[in-house]
């Protein structure tokens, strides 16, 4: 039997992400050896793929930018640790809703430091905590949001995406402030 356009359309369309089963490794889990641009851009691809329909979400471009913008530190020897693993899994979790300048507010382990230059334990110290916590909050809110999926309508889920974007940005200038 002859395939149809239809037929063809819609074996060629991608699949929708899954973002339902996203769950990020806990800190225990990460490697904490380092590892190079190329293993980290394949586990990070691996681990954060439900979120994402198509496309690469991660290159090393974009994590050489990342770190030229101070939003992550310059790995040590091009290696990179468990703490820089784990703020590249949170920014391709948070990316989908803030702005680089919006990740490096929220990120920034200390207020007073410089990702670029930081590389101390207590720097590593701090993202361990804000990735444990970043961990708790994401299951958290995805149970949430989950049992409301069949509820909302897209409109109802545009808007409550709408007033949670207005509400993070009151919350990054309260926290950029104090």
């Amino acid at each position: 039997m002859a395939k149809t356009t239809r037929d063809i359309q819609s074996n060629t369309l991608p699949e929708p992400a899954d973002w339902s089963v996203f769950q990020p490794a806990t800190w225990e889990q990460l490697p904490d050896m380092g590892l190079y641009m190329d293993q980290v851009i394949t586990y990070v691809e691996r681990l954060c793929k439900p979120l994402y329909a198509q496309g690469k979400f991660l290159t090393p471009a974009m994590v050489n930018n990342y770190v030229k913008s101070g939003l992550i530190a310059r790995p040590h020897g091009k290696k990179y640790s468990r703490a820089l693993l784990a703020q590249l899994i949170m920014i391709c979790t948070l990316k989908q809703a803030l702005s680089q300048d919006e990740l490096k507010k929220l990120l920034a382990p200390n207020a007073s430091t410089d990702a670029r230059t930081d590389l101390s334990s207590d720097h590593a110290r701090q993202v361990e905590a804000q990735y444990r916590e970043f961990c708790v909050t994401q299951a958290i809110v995805w149970r949430l949001v989950l049992t409301r999926r069949t509820q909302n309508s897209p409109l109802q889920a545009a808007l409550e995406a709408t007033a949670s974007k207005i509400l993070c940005g009151e919350k990054l200038e309260l926290l950029t402030r104090g």
